[in-house]
Protein backbone atom coordinates (compact mmCIF):
# COMPACT_ATOMS: atom_id res chain seq x y z
CA UNK A 1 0.00 0.00 0.00
CA UNK A 2 1.52 3.35 -1.19
CA UNK A 3 0.98 6.05 1.23
CA UNK A 4 1.07 10.05 1.01
CA UNK A 5 4.76 9.74 2.69
CA UNK A 6 6.15 7.47 0.21
CA UNK A 7 4.67 9.44 -2.64
CA UNK A 8 6.43 12.61 -0.18
CA UNK A 9 9.88 10.97 -0.28
CA UNK A 10 9.72 10.06 -4.21
CA UNK A 11 9.09 13.93 -5.00
CA UNK A 12 12.19 14.52 -2.28
CA UNK A 13 14.31 12.96 -5.27
CA UNK A 14 12.15 14.44 -8.75
CA UNK A 15 11.84 18.15 -7.01
CA UNK A 16 14.05 18.44 -3.69
CA UNK A 17 12.49 20.79 -1.06
CA UNK A 18 16.07 22.44 -0.88
CA UNK A 19 15.49 23.63 -4.32
CA UNK A 20 12.42 26.08 -3.55
CA UNK A 21 13.04 29.57 -3.05
CA UNK A 22 12.97 31.10 0.37
CA UNK A 23 9.85 32.38 0.21
CA UNK A 24 7.83 29.58 -1.12
CA UNK A 25 5.27 27.00 0.42
CA UNK A 26 6.47 23.14 -0.65
CA UNK A 27 5.36 20.15 0.49
CA UNK A 28 2.62 18.54 1.92
CA UNK A 29 0.09 21.36 3.30
CA UNK A 30 -3.24 19.05 4.68
CA UNK A 31 -3.39 15.68 5.14
CA UNK A 32 -1.60 12.68 6.71
CA UNK A 33 1.76 11.33 6.20
CA UNK A 34 0.04 7.81 6.66
CA UNK A 35 -3.00 7.67 4.63
CA UNK A 36 -3.39 5.39 1.72
CA UNK A 37 -3.25 6.49 -2.39
CA UNK A 38 -4.67 4.54 -4.47
CA UNK A 39 -5.42 7.61 -6.77
CA UNK A 40 -3.70 10.75 -6.94
CA UNK A 41 -4.53 14.12 -8.79
CA UNK A 42 -1.57 16.59 -10.26
CA UNK A 43 -2.52 20.03 -11.46
CA UNK A 44 -1.26 23.36 -11.92
CA UNK A 45 -3.62 24.98 -9.21
CA UNK A 46 -4.99 24.20 -6.25
CA UNK A 47 -8.65 25.50 -7.57
CA UNK A 48 -11.96 24.40 -6.43
CA UNK A 49 -12.07 23.10 -9.42
CA UNK A 50 -9.16 20.96 -9.29
CA UNK A 51 -10.27 19.67 -5.62
CA UNK A 52 -14.02 18.52 -7.52
CA UNK A 53 -12.12 16.58 -9.80
CA UNK A 54 -9.69 14.94 -7.18
CA UNK A 55 -13.04 14.24 -5.36
CA UNK A 56 -15.46 13.02 -8.13
CA UNK A 57 -12.61 10.69 -9.43
CA UNK A 58 -12.05 9.01 -6.00
CA UNK A 59 -8.52 10.23 -5.49
CA UNK A 60 -7.02 10.44 -1.65
CA UNK A 61 -3.95 12.81 -2.89
CA UNK A 62 -3.54 15.74 -5.56
CA UNK A 63 -0.73 17.94 -6.04
CA UNK A 64 -0.26 21.27 -7.95
CA UNK A 65 2.25 23.34 -8.71
CA UNK A 66 0.93 26.25 -6.77
CA UNK A 67 0.43 25.60 -3.00
CA UNK A 68 -2.88 25.96 -1.10
CA UNK A 69 -1.56 27.75 1.74
CA UNK A 70 0.75 31.15 1.58
CA UNK A 71 0.15 33.09 4.68
CA UNK A 72 -1.24 32.05 8.13
CA UNK A 73 -4.70 30.78 7.80
CA UNK A 74 -7.11 33.57 9.65
CA UNK A 75 -10.18 31.22 8.98
CA UNK A 76 -11.11 27.72 7.21
CA UNK A 77 -14.59 28.20 5.79
CA UNK A 78 -17.02 26.13 3.58
CA UNK A 79 -15.48 27.13 0.04
CA UNK A 80 -12.20 27.55 0.96
CA UNK A 81 -9.37 25.24 -0.72
CA UNK A 82 -8.48 23.40 2.33
CA UNK A 83 -11.80 23.48 3.93
CA UNK A 84 -13.35 21.38 0.56
CA UNK A 85 -9.80 19.57 0.60
CA UNK A 86 -10.40 18.26 4.41
CA UNK A 87 -14.11 17.58 3.71
CA UNK A 88 -13.32 15.53 0.35
CA UNK A 89 -10.61 13.36 2.54
CA UNK A 90 -7.70 14.50 -0.26
CA UNK A 91 -4.44 15.43 0.86
CA UNK A 92 -2.33 18.08 -0.79
CA UNK A 93 0.86 18.44 -1.66
CA UNK A 94 2.66 21.61 -3.27
CA UNK A 95 5.81 21.66 -5.64
CA UNK A 96 6.41 25.19 -6.73
CA UNK A 97 9.86 26.51 -7.12
CA UNK A 98 11.18 23.26 -6.13
CA UNK A 99 9.78 21.81 -10.17
CA UNK A 100 10.32 24.89 -11.64
CA UNK A 101 14.27 24.41 -10.66
CA UNK A 102 14.58 20.78 -11.40
CA UNK A 103 15.83 18.35 -13.60
CA UNK A 104 13.17 17.65 -15.90
CA UNK A 105 10.59 20.60 -14.43
CA UNK A 106 8.72 23.17 -15.34
CA UNK A 107 11.46 25.31 -17.20
CA UNK A 108 13.19 22.47 -18.77
CA UNK A 109 10.03 21.00 -20.01
CA UNK A 110 9.11 24.60 -21.37
CA UNK A 111 12.63 24.86 -23.16
CA UNK A 112 12.09 20.94 -24.84
CA UNK A 113 8.66 22.56 -25.93
CA UNK A 114 9.87 25.55 -27.82
CA UNK A 115 12.75 23.62 -29.17
CA UNK A 116 15.64 24.45 -27.83
CA UNK A 117 18.88 22.51 -28.37
CA UNK A 118 21.97 23.32 -26.08
CA UNK A 119 19.96 24.26 -23.26
CA UNK A 120 22.42 25.24 -20.43
CA UNK A 121 21.11 27.05 -16.76
CA UNK A 122 20.79 30.95 -16.12
CA UNK A 123 19.38 33.04 -13.12
CA UNK A 124 18.86 33.36 -9.64
CA UNK A 125 19.50 30.50 -7.57
CA UNK A 126 17.69 29.36 -4.51
CA UNK A 127 19.77 30.17 -1.32
CA UNK A 128 19.85 27.11 0.57
CA UNK A 129 21.80 26.28 4.04
CA UNK A 130 23.64 23.43 4.37
CA UNK A 131 25.34 20.97 7.11
CA UNK A 132 28.21 18.97 7.20
CA UNK A 133 27.45 15.72 9.53
CA UNK A 134 30.12 14.05 10.68
CA UNK A 135 29.50 10.89 12.97
CA UNK A 136 32.56 7.59 13.46
CA UNK A 137 30.53 4.40 13.68
CA UNK A 138 32.41 0.95 14.09
CA UNK A 139 33.38 0.13 10.64
CA UNK A 140 31.48 -3.33 10.55
CA UNK A 141 27.92 -1.23 11.17
CA UNK A 142 28.95 2.05 9.33
CA UNK A 143 27.00 1.00 5.98
CA UNK A 144 23.64 0.45 8.12
CA UNK A 145 24.42 4.15 9.66
CA UNK A 146 25.02 5.94 6.31
CA UNK A 147 21.67 4.46 4.45
CA UNK A 148 19.56 5.65 6.98
CA UNK A 149 21.50 8.89 7.20
CA UNK A 150 20.76 9.08 3.58
CA UNK A 151 16.88 7.80 4.06
CA UNK A 152 16.19 10.57 6.02
CA UNK A 153 17.98 13.21 2.98
CA UNK A 154 21.84 13.51 3.88
CA UNK A 155 24.14 12.85 1.61
CA UNK A 156 21.84 14.49 -1.61
CA UNK A 157 23.80 16.33 -4.49
CA UNK A 158 22.54 17.49 -7.38
CA UNK A 159 21.36 14.05 -9.06
CA UNK A 160 22.73 11.70 -6.86
CA UNK A 161 21.74 10.49 -3.31
CA UNK A 162 23.92 8.49 -0.43
CA UNK A 163 27.04 10.44 -1.21
CA UNK A 164 29.23 10.12 1.45
CA UNK A 165 33.27 10.55 1.98
CA UNK A 166 34.74 7.70 4.69
CA UNK A 167 38.14 7.73 6.49
CA UNK A 168 39.26 5.03 8.10
CA UNK A 169 40.82 5.45 12.41
CA UNK A 170 41.19 3.95 15.50
CA UNK A 171 38.59 4.75 18.22
CA UNK A 172 39.14 4.51 21.62
CA UNK A 173 36.73 4.70 25.13
CA UNK A 174 36.43 3.55 29.01
CA UNK A 175 33.35 1.74 29.38
CA UNK A 176 31.89 3.16 33.54
CA UNK A 177 30.08 0.67 35.21
CA UNK A 178 26.42 1.85 34.33
CA UNK A 179 27.42 1.75 30.57
CA UNK A 180 26.33 -1.04 28.21
CA UNK A 181 28.58 -1.12 25.46
CA UNK A 182 28.21 -2.59 22.23
CA UNK A 183 31.55 -3.44 22.16
CA UNK A 184 34.67 -3.47 24.58
CA UNK A 185 33.96 -4.32 28.48
CA UNK A 186 33.40 -2.48 31.56
CA UNK A 187 36.22 -0.58 32.96
CA UNK A 188 38.47 -1.40 30.34
CA UNK A 189 40.13 0.91 27.62
CA UNK A 190 39.00 -0.37 24.17
CA UNK A 191 40.89 0.34 20.54
CA UNK A 192 38.22 -0.23 17.96
CA UNK A 193 38.43 -0.11 14.15
CA UNK A 194 36.05 2.95 13.17
CA UNK A 195 35.00 4.86 9.85
CA UNK A 196 34.66 8.85 10.39
CA UNK A 197 31.96 9.17 7.80
CA UNK A 198 31.52 13.33 6.22
CA UNK A 199 27.86 13.68 4.77
CA UNK A 200 25.87 16.81 3.56
CA UNK A 201 22.38 17.89 4.41
CA UNK A 202 20.14 21.11 4.52
CA UNK A 203 19.51 22.44 7.55
CA UNK A 204 15.85 21.89 7.69
CA UNK A 205 16.60 18.36 7.71
CA UNK A 206 18.79 17.93 10.56
CA UNK A 207 16.29 16.67 12.99
CA UNK A 208 15.33 13.83 10.82
CA UNK A 209 18.93 12.90 9.95
CA UNK A 210 19.63 13.29 13.27
CA UNK A 211 16.86 10.85 14.92
CA UNK A 212 17.78 8.51 12.18
CA UNK A 213 21.73 8.22 12.71
CA UNK A 214 20.91 7.62 16.71
CA UNK A 215 18.69 4.91 15.96
CA UNK A 216 20.68 2.88 13.85
CA UNK A 217 23.85 3.77 15.53
CA UNK A 218 24.72 0.35 17.98
CA UNK A 219 26.50 2.91 20.25
CA UNK A 220 24.98 4.81 23.15
CA UNK A 221 26.53 8.06 22.51
CA UNK A 222 27.83 7.89 19.41
CA UNK A 223 30.12 11.26 18.23
CA UNK A 224 27.98 13.25 16.05
CA UNK A 225 29.18 16.71 14.78
CA UNK A 226 27.00 19.02 12.48
CA UNK A 227 29.17 21.76 10.99
CA UNK A 228 27.44 24.72 9.03
CA UNK A 229 29.13 25.80 4.84
CA UNK A 230 29.31 28.35 2.90
CA UNK A 231 26.72 27.31 -0.14
CA UNK A 232 27.23 28.93 -3.66
CA UNK A 233 23.39 27.89 -4.00
CA UNK A 234 21.18 25.60 -5.64
CA UNK A 235 20.45 24.98 -9.51
CA UNK A 236 19.45 28.09 -11.53
CA UNK A 237 15.57 28.60 -12.08
CA UNK A 238 16.22 29.80 -15.83
CA UNK A 239 17.15 28.03 -19.31
CA UNK A 240 18.60 29.31 -21.62
CA UNK A 241 19.53 27.30 -25.69
CA UNK A 242 19.07 27.74 -29.45
CA UNK A 243 16.53 27.64 -31.59
CA UNK A 244 17.61 25.51 -34.98
CA UNK A 245 17.66 28.47 -36.94
CA UNK A 246 17.59 32.45 -36.35
CA UNK A 247 14.23 33.41 -37.25
CA UNK A 248 12.28 36.61 -36.84
CA UNK A 249 10.77 37.81 -33.70
CA UNK A 250 7.79 37.47 -35.33
CA UNK A 251 7.96 33.98 -36.47
CA UNK A 252 9.18 32.89 -33.54
CA UNK A 253 6.36 34.25 -31.67
CA UNK A 254 3.89 32.58 -34.08
CA UNK A 255 6.04 29.76 -33.13
CA UNK A 256 5.77 29.83 -29.09
CA UNK A 257 1.39 30.29 -30.32
CA UNK A 258 1.33 27.49 -31.51
CA UNK A 259 3.61 24.91 -29.54
CA UNK A 260 2.04 26.74 -26.34
CA UNK A 261 -1.44 26.97 -27.70
CA UNK A 262 -1.69 30.73 -26.62
CA UNK A 263 -1.03 33.48 -28.27
CA UNK A 264 1.72 35.84 -26.35
CA UNK A 265 2.02 39.66 -25.91
CA UNK A 266 5.51 40.51 -27.59
CA UNK A 267 7.89 43.63 -27.21
CA UNK A 268 10.60 44.16 -29.64
CA UNK A 269 11.01 44.69 -33.02
CA UNK A 270 9.08 42.30 -34.90
CA UNK A 271 11.73 41.69 -38.30
CA UNK A 272 14.51 40.84 -35.09
CA UNK A 273 16.64 38.13 -36.17
CA UNK A 274 16.16 35.26 -33.22
CA UNK A 275 18.29 32.04 -32.31
CA UNK A 276 19.37 32.57 -28.60
CA UNK A 277 16.14 32.14 -26.35
CA UNK A 278 15.96 31.91 -22.58
CA UNK A 279 12.72 31.40 -20.62
CA UNK A 280 11.19 30.92 -17.09
CA UNK A 281 7.42 29.91 -16.74
CA UNK A 282 5.24 31.40 -15.17
CA UNK A 283 5.66 34.89 -13.10
CA UNK A 284 8.97 35.85 -13.65
CA UNK A 285 9.44 39.08 -15.71
CA UNK A 286 12.38 39.93 -12.90
CA UNK A 287 14.57 37.47 -14.94
CA UNK A 288 14.99 39.01 -17.94
CA UNK A 289 18.36 40.95 -16.95
CA UNK A 290 19.87 37.61 -16.71
CA UNK A 291 18.49 36.56 -19.14
CA UNK A 292 20.55 39.65 -21.62
CA UNK A 293 23.64 38.92 -19.76
CA UNK A 294 23.56 35.26 -20.63
CA UNK A 295 23.66 36.42 -24.11
CA UNK A 296 19.49 35.68 -25.09
CA UNK A 297 17.93 37.42 -28.15
CA UNK A 298 14.77 37.15 -26.69
CA UNK A 299 12.96 36.05 -23.57
CA UNK A 300 10.02 33.99 -22.87
CA UNK A 301 7.55 33.78 -19.60
CA UNK A 302 4.29 33.84 -18.20
CA UNK A 303 3.30 37.61 -17.50
CA UNK A 304 5.20 40.81 -17.77
CA UNK A 305 4.92 43.93 -16.09
CA UNK A 306 4.24 47.04 -18.11
CA UNK A 307 7.68 48.36 -16.76
CA UNK A 308 9.23 45.54 -17.06
CA UNK A 309 8.39 45.99 -21.16
CA UNK A 310 9.61 49.01 -21.19
CA UNK A 311 13.09 48.60 -19.41
CA UNK A 312 13.60 45.47 -21.00
CA UNK A 313 16.70 45.73 -23.56
CA UNK A 314 16.17 42.46 -24.83
CA UNK A 315 12.76 41.41 -27.09
CA UNK A 316 10.13 39.87 -24.30
CA UNK A 317 7.30 37.24 -24.50
CA UNK A 318 4.51 37.37 -22.31
CA UNK A 319 3.48 33.92 -22.63
CA UNK A 320 0.78 33.18 -20.21
CA UNK A 321 1.26 31.42 -16.75
CA UNK A 322 -0.77 28.67 -17.15
CA UNK A 323 0.87 28.18 -20.78
CA UNK A 324 4.30 28.44 -20.30
CA UNK A 325 3.40 26.32 -16.66
CA UNK A 326 1.24 23.37 -17.61
CA UNK A 327 3.59 21.47 -20.18
CA UNK A 328 5.96 20.69 -16.77
CA UNK A 329 2.21 20.16 -14.65
CA UNK A 330 1.73 17.40 -17.18
CA UNK A 331 6.04 16.06 -16.93
CA UNK A 332 5.43 16.05 -13.42
CA UNK A 333 2.42 13.29 -13.50
CA UNK A 334 4.63 11.30 -15.91
CA UNK A 335 7.51 11.09 -13.41
CA UNK A 336 5.24 10.33 -10.83
CA UNK A 337 3.45 8.04 -12.76
CA UNK A 338 7.04 6.58 -14.10
CA UNK A 339 8.49 6.24 -10.11
CA UNK A 340 4.92 5.30 -8.61
CA UNK A 341 2.89 2.85 -10.73
CA UNK A 342 0.98 1.73 -8.01
CA UNK A 343 -0.57 4.43 -7.83
CA UNK A 344 -3.14 5.94 -11.15
CA UNK A 345 -2.06 9.48 -11.68
CA UNK A 346 -4.48 12.00 -13.26
CA UNK A 347 -3.85 14.75 -14.67
CA UNK A 348 -6.28 17.74 -14.32
CA UNK A 349 -6.59 20.23 -17.49
CA UNK A 350 -9.46 22.69 -16.77
CA UNK A 351 -12.00 24.03 -19.66
CA UNK A 352 -10.60 26.85 -21.09
CA UNK A 353 -11.88 30.09 -19.30
CA UNK A 354 -12.02 28.05 -16.47
CA UNK A 355 -9.79 27.23 -12.75
CA UNK A 356 -7.06 29.23 -13.87
CA UNK A 357 -6.80 28.91 -17.82
CA UNK A 358 -7.58 31.31 -20.07
CA UNK A 359 -9.68 31.12 -23.10
CA UNK A 360 -8.18 32.82 -26.74
CA UNK A 361 -11.35 34.93 -28.02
Amino acid sequence: MIRVADVLHQLESIAPRRYAFGFDKVGLQVGDRSAPVAKAVVSLDRSLGAIRFAADHGAQLLIAHHPAIWDPLKSVLAGDPVFELIRANVSFIAAHTSWDVARGGVNDTLAEVLGLTDVVDFGQRPETHLLKLVFTAPSADSERVIAAAAAAGAGRLGSYDSCAFSSQGTGQFRALDDANPHVGKVGEVHQEPETRVEMILPTGLQLAVDTAVRRAHPYETPAIDYFPLSNPGELPIGRIGSLAHAVTLAGFSATVANRLGHPPLVWGEPKRLIKKVAVVGGAADGEWQEAARAGADCFVTGEVRQNIAVDSTIPIMAAGHYATEQPGVRALRDRLHAAIPEVEWLLFTPEPGFDGRPFVP
